[in-house]
């Protein structure tokens, strides 16, 4: 079990700087060379690719925005420069396969990030082992994507996995007996909620009621609320990809004046669902995640971001998760001393103390048969609500809310 520490609660003081992902994306500098300048800095030639353009651009924003913010940061702390080559995959499988080919074999990049989407990341991940190339991974969370059967491993994640997700959601769904309702998107992500969720129930003893898919773009949901009202549902999850998608689903459940016991959903309601809904439709919505966006470093980094981009984070999960693995890589490539030996800094990383996301710290992250950030304690996680104005709330950690309700 990872120790997490969020004892210490102040700002942390770091420098922001303005290395935009766009506007390294042509091609690499000749000092890349993976090992130290006169000035005793490493310069890594770092393979970045996700979806640019495309409907599904977010979720290569967040990485975006977070070198923006904190290139120079790592710099400072490890002597780490970052010069990133960027592939726009438009979030198809098939762009993936070539990006990855390209940033491999013509690029010689030294490391790999992304892709962000699971799916994409699965068609990729058989090429990227075979590379034995460090690949960093913040954005994905299926838990497929890592072969433990394959040793040495080379991805490590920093976001949660999806077992890890429906472990924690299945003790609140499931609290004091409570039928549950699933919806998910017809999609990779929504299809892999569900079997994960399902899974879960099926070990503890318990099963799923209703479950209903949802089209990308759907109109309305209220033959699903319909379905999920007749069958005694009391608990429901939303395993949904788009925040449209999900304010479709609030609306029905409105309209409908259906009170399930317990609303939950992922993250991914970060992102666009809150110009699309009403506060009455998301006052009963929760969330969990074992970050802490209100306080200590979690929300520093989000705060760092706000204010070098001027925007909001594209991913807020994702955000986070990006700053964390750029600073174990960091640190790996700092202890080695040469980003090209690859197998040196990939054992690096396996056995990282400590990685430090502003002033929180989690220690011993990884080992060999470990190559996730979190873990599936309730007690690690938190459970959100939202306010009227969308802000996040902290109801409870997860497992208090599974005990007492929140």
């Amino acid at each position: 079990m990872k120790k997490v520490s969020r004892i210490q609660r102040g700002l942390a003081v770091a420098a922001a700087a303005a290395l935009v992902l766009s506007a390294c994306g042509g091609g690499s500098s000749d000092d890349a060379s993976g090992t130290a300048d006169a000035d005793g800095v490493i310069t890594v030639k770092l393979g970045v690719v996700g979806p640019k353009t495309g409907p599904a651009s977010l979720y290569y924003k967040y990485m975006d925005q977070t070198f923006e913010t904190f290139s120079d940061d790592f710099e400072e702390k490890y002597s780490v420069r970052f010069d990133v080559i960027s592939e726009d995959d438009q979030a198809s499988p098939e762009e993936t396969a070539r990006a990855v080919s390209r940033l491999i074999n013509e690029k010689g990049v030294h490391a790999l990030m992304g892709p962000p989407l699971s799916g994409n990341s699965l068609q990729v991940a058989d090429v990227v082992q075979k590379s034995q190339l460090p690949w960093l991974l913040p954005g994905p969370n299926a838990d497929e994507i890592i072969n433990y059967d394959v040793q040495p491993n080379w991805g490590f994640m920093t976001n949660f996995t999806n077992q890890q997700i429906m472990a924690v959601l299945g003790e609140r769904l499931w609290a004091d007996g409570q039928k549950v309702g699933v919806v998910y998107s017809a999609d990779g992500f929504g299809q892999s909620n569900l079997e994960h969720l399902k899974s879960w129930a099926e070990e503890n003893g318990h099963e799923v009621t209703a479950e209903e898919t949802i089209q990308p773009g759907a109109s309305d949901a209220n033959a699903i609320i319909k379905r999920f009202k007749d069958s005694g549902v009391e608990a429901v999850f939303m395993g949904i990809t788009q925040g449209a998608d999900t304010a479709t689903v609030t609306r029905a459940i409105e309209q409908a004046g259906y009170q399930p016991s317990t609303i939950m959903t992922t993250g991914t309601i970060l992102t666009d669902y809150k110009d699309v809904a009403e506060p009455s439709q998301w006052k009963n919505i929760q969330i969990v995640d074992p970050r802490n966006f209100l306080e200590g470093g979690d929300k520093w980094v989000l705060d760092q971001v706000r204010e070098t981009t001027g925007e909001e984070p594209a991913i807020p999960t994702n955000n986070i998760s990006t700053y964390a693995i750029l600073d174990i890589y960091a640190q790996a490539v700092q202890e080695v001393g040469d980003a090209t030996d690859f197998e040196a800094v990939r054992d690096a990383m396996e056995g990282i103390e400590t990685v430090h996301i502003g002033d929180l710290t989690i220690d011993n992250p990884f080992t060999a048969e470990d190559h996730v950030l979190y873990d599936d304690d309730p007690a690690n996680w938190l459970t959100y609500g939202f306010d009227e104005k969308f802000d996040l709330v902290i109801k409870g950690t997860a497992a208090e809310c599974v005990e007492k309700g929140c």
